[in-house]
């Protein structure tokens, strides 16, 4: 496999390919703390030989400002620094928490993952966006930092649990749907199997594709103004499934991709053609089912952080490659949805 960096976005190198253990070579000879969780500590032992260590419970529960008193207690009697490093090796949890923590303390330290998931692969580890949940509410308490560089080695995915694969997947076809080129979309229906399989060569290069959109997208939007905000597709409900529902957050973004659909066809903006040729992607890569919208997930709804007064800015689609953002009141949504 190819080891490929990328400088797309600014400060932050991003190295498809460079083994895990390599990361020592990036630290200048820094004092380092790993942030980790509990299945990658016993599966890669290796990594965090000669290092301090912190091991995290696995799960979105992590993600919590409890979580964030318990790290920078462990950094004070650790006695770090400004000049400390930390490293976060994990999924989209462990980035997006070890982002925001090392950020923080001290008003802000270095910091880089090695990136375990295809979640955080192609998309927690990369444009500087880290947060922890409150409540109901995902990443509603955070901050744009950029890591110094993000290790996206396909290899690391070998030991993802298949329900975490099927995760990072369906982040993997948010991309294919919202990409102007229309490039990955064609690339994951020909490849289907492959990538399944989770053959190296394929995987490489749908990391590749994702990293180098999102980057693409960040470089032009890297606070979150506007422009960015396609990357949201799916997620307004998607936060709501994965909320009720507790399943993975992928898994949950397809469900929204799929209301989102709906809602584009109901509203006249998407053909029904564009709608099956859509769907039939998403069931190449097992994501077949609806998911209804009960009154809890409206509530939650209600609270997305992308709501202005009693309008909730949605992204949609009015072709492959055309995400456009519209204003819906929850209550038209709710009779669209009938």
């Amino acid at each position: 496999m190819n080891n490929n960096t990328h400088n797309y976005i600014s400060n932050s190198d991003i190295k498809i390919g460079l083994p895990a253990i390599e990361f020592k070579q990036l630290l200048n000879n820094r004092r380092t703390i790993i942030i980790s969780d509990e299945n990658l500590f016993c599966l890669y032992p290796q990594v965090f030989e000669g290092f301090d260590k912190i091991i995290l419970p696995s799960g979105e529960d992590t993600k919590s400002l409890k979580t964030v008193e318990l790290l920078i207690s462990e950094f004070v009697k650790l006695n770090l620094d400004r000049n400390s490093f930390i490293l976060g090796f994990g999924g989209g949890v462990i980035c997006d928490i070890t982002g925001f923590v090392a950020s923080v303390f001290m008003r802000g330290l270095n910091f880089g993952f090695i990136a375990s998931s295809l979640l955080a692969q192609i998309d927690a580890a990369i444009g500087g966006k880290n947060g922890v949940d409150f409540g109901n509410y995902k990443n509603y308490i955070g901050c744009f930092n950029n890591p110094e560089f993000v290790i996206c080695n396909p290899i690391l995915l070998k030991t993802l649990p298949d329900n975490e694969y099927k995760s990072g997947l369906g982040e993997v076809l948010k991309y294919a749907v919202i990409q102007s080129k229309n490039e990955l979309f064609n690339y994951l229906n020909q490849n289907a199997e492959q990538i399944l399989a989770k053959n190296q060569n394929s995987l490489n290069v749908v990391v590749n594709q994702c990293v180098k959109t999102k980057s693409d997208i960040v470089a032009k939007d890297p606070f979150d103004k506007g422009f960015r905000q396609i990357l949201n597709f799916g997620h307004s409900f998607g936060h709501c499934i994965e909320k009720i529902e507790n399943i993975p957050h992928g898994i949950a973004v397809v469900y929204g991709m799929r209301i989102a659909l709906k809602l584009a066809v109901k509203k006249g903006l998407l053909s029904s053609d564009s709608q099956n040729n859509t769907l039939k992607l998403f069931a190449k890569f097992g994501f077949t089912e609806d998911i209804i919208l009960s009154d809890e997930h409206f509530k939650i709804l209600a609270g997305d952080k992308k709501k202005n007064l009693d309008l909730i800015k949605l992204v949609i689609i009015t072709d492959i490659g055309k995400p456009e953002f519209v204003n819906f009141k929850i209550d038209e949504i709710k009779n669209l949805l009938k």
